[in-house]
């Protein structure tokens, strides 16, 4: 694919996944940004079943991502609009008053700001670690919106985190490409209307637990034959941007290929 990841390690580009997510022999350890540099790491770290760090930066914007066996667990950004306390007002879910409140009571105690949340009765644990899951999947997400910068995985055991989230590379693929906006990107993978596509053989194991929704599905059962873009998008309930976007990402995963 255009766009990928230059890798500057020892072993060179990476080779792609076995089918149904065996882990591959390599793994670009590091490299510039570029547009499809950010889902082919993610599938590829689930394919390899990687456990270790990968950071990627964008002038001053700083993201880490911790994996383990090819999960994502956790997510971390130096940006403030990424903070739980942005994330919680910002969604609604607690209000200025009680935010400000517990901002105070943090940083007086040091305590983490769900703690806080809990201790005050501003929300229950289970209301803390759906919230947090959403944050950190959102920062993990935003990541998809790079396309410059630099990356680089370093292979080491995860820091213990009391919330994580479990998400394995193609599932983060899935989600990932679903949030970028930039219809260029999306063209330079999927092509014209006259693109035609089918399934893969490996289709069933690769997308059995992946987070499809059932109009991908039915783009995916479409693809038994082979199936042109146009075709998708004349059928299809998902707009045209949408089935594109899922075409980009069941070619990345290994669900689809270009017939």
């Amino acid at each position: 694919m255009k766009g990928a990841a230059q890798p500057s390690g020892p072993h060179g580009a990476a080779s792609p996944a076995h089918p149904g997510g065996a882990p591959g022999p390599r793994l670009t350890r590091d490299g510039d940004i570029r547009s499809t540099t950010i889902p082919m790491l993610f599938h590829e770290l689930g394919a390899s079943r990687a456990s270790g760090l990968l950071v990627v930066t964008d002038g001053d914007v700083r993201k880490s991502i911790q994996l383990k066996n090819g999960q994502v667990l956790f997510a971390s950004s130096n940006q403030r609009d990424d903070r739980l306390n942005q994330y919680l007002l910002t969604a609604g879910i607690v209000g200025l008053k009680n935010l400000m409140k517990a901002l105070e009571v943090m940083v007086a105690t040091k305590d983490r700001l769900g703690e806080v949340l809990v201790r005050y009765k501003m929300m229950n644990h289970d209301e803390v670690e759906k919230f947090v899951r959403a944050q950190v999947c959102e920062i993990v997400y935003s990541t998809f919106q790079l396309t410059r910068g630099r990356f680089a995985f370093e292979s080491k055991p995860p820091a213990s985190e009391t919330i994580t989230l479990n998400l394995h590379g193609d599932a983060v693929v899935v989600s990932g490409i679903k949030r970028i906006g930039s219809w260029a990107r999306v063209y330079e993978e999927v092509g014209g209307l006259n693109s035609e596509y089918r399934a893969t053989r490996d289709m069933p194991a690769i997308v059995k637990d992946l987070p499809l929704s059932s109009d991908e599905k039915m783009l995916l059962a479409q693809c038994d034959v082979p199936t042109s873009l146009e075709e998708m998008c004349e059928v299809s309930k998902l707009s045209d941007m949408d089935v594109c976007r899922s075409v980009w990402a069941l070619l990345l995963v290994g669900a689809l290929m270009k017939a």
